[in-house]
């Protein structure tokens, strides 16, 4: 199940549930390090791993969706 960094707070990381939308905090120190808002980790037992493949395909098409809203 994947999970997205939705944001930090102070030395906490707020993760959101990407099918149920459900929110967990957990301390950076737990986390893989240099991660930023919209990584997208994958859950192994209890700890986490960051999936970059993912994470880039999210990233071009937000991206993607911004060029069209700014060419209307």
């Amino acid at each position: 199940m994947p999970w997205v960094v939705d944001r930090f707070e102070e030395n906490m990381v707020v993760l959101e549930d990407v099918e149920s939308l459900e929110n967990i905090i957990c301390s950076v120190a737990d986390l893989p390090k240099g991660l930023r808002e919209g990584d997208v980790l994958i859950r192994d037992g209890v700890h986490f791993r960051l999936d970059s493949e993912e994470t880039a395909v999210r990233s071009r098409r937000i991206r993607e969706k911004m060029e069209r809203l700014k060419k209307k």
